[in-house]
């Protein structure tokens, strides 16, 4: 690429582990293209590397200002190059399965208020209603099964895994909360595409607790997948309590002292890591909200 107009339509097309710019390009600076990626990626999500033949002081302070993370002075010297890329990268890939890390371990952590009203549930059935009882059981297994399952630190999964996981987790709930809790299921047919493991759950989890059951007479909650052209749309919709329309932006922040919204942060800091854009929320005080996010249809992992 040989403009920065160029390198920035590349960034909206594809996923790149790293950007090398020249500090010295025509009709933007290698300084002012930094910006503009930084605007959009973190230090972390996307590595900037500046090619500058000012090696003084001033030139490297101007490009760490920008948001470069390493620079490289001309001539390069191929070994430094290589060195300094692999380095880069090995970095961003670390932060990567990090998240992933993350991910899986949060949903690992099954919350005790979950796990002991699953079993309340499960021992007041075995009285009442044997053959639903055992159907708890095997739904409360397939749960488990889900959440310690070693493929949830993989880089994406099918969705038929996911929705294995959301339906056992709803089915578990709806036992518990009965009439408080509606579900509506709009899936198009032949959902055959691949996805971040873990990205449906937290989203269905967030609207169930902080949403539906905020309010005494509970709610609808409707997950959507609907493919348009080469994406699937993924929508989780609530009719709950909702947040205020300038509180949407917090939720993404998440509180890691008290663990609030980190699951929402995580599900919204892998997507953009992965495709470059994450969670859409739209919310208002009792109108609801409704959480989206868009996958390429992809066949076979990686």
């Amino acid at each position: 690429m040989t403009s920065s107009k160029e390198a920035l339509e590349q960034l909206e097309r594809e996923q790149w582990d790293l950007v090398i710019v020249d500090v010295m390009m025509p009709n933007m600076s290698g300084y002012e293209l930094a910006q503009l990626i930084r605007a959009r990626y973190t230090v972390l999500e996307l590595p900037i590397l500046l090619l500058t033949a000012r090696s003084y002081l001033e030139g490297v302070a101007a490009g760490f200002l920008a948001g470069a993370n390493d620079y490289v002075t001309k001539p390069v010297d191929p070994l430094e190059l290589r060195a300094r890329v692999r380095s880069l990268v090995e970095v961003k890939q670390s932060d990567e399965e990090r998240l992933r890390m993350e991910a899986a371990w949060l949903q690992a952590q099954i919350k005790p208020h979950f796990f002991f009203n699953t079993l309340n549930s499960i021992a007041i059935l075995s009285e009442l209603d044997p053959p639903r009882m055992r159907e708890q059981l095997l739904q409360f297994s397939t749960y488990l099964q889900r959440s310690f399952d070693f493929q949830n630190a993989q880089q994406i999964v099918p969705f038929a895994q996911e929705l294995e996981l959301v339906r056992s987790y709803l089915a578990i709930e709806q036992v518990r909360f009965g009439d408080k809790l509606r579900v509506v299921w709009k899936i198009d047919e032949d959902s055959d595409f691949y996805l971040p493991p873990l990205t449906i759950q937290p989203l269905v989890e967030n609207a169930l607790v902080h949403g539906l059951l905020n309010r005494i007479e509970g709610g609808t909650l409707t997950l959507s997948v609907t493919h348009d052209g080469d994406e699937v749309e993924i929508k989780v919709e609530d009719d709950g309590v909702g947040v205020a329309e300038e509180r949407v932006k917090e939720l993404l922040a998440g509180d890691r002292q008290t663990r609030r919204g980190v699951g929402l942060f995580n599900t919204d800091y892998r997507l953009k890591q992965r495709y470059g854009k994450g969670l859409q929320i739209e919310s208002g005080v009792n109108r609801g909200m409704t959480v989206s996010f868009r996958v390429p249809k992809m066949q076979g992992t990686k």
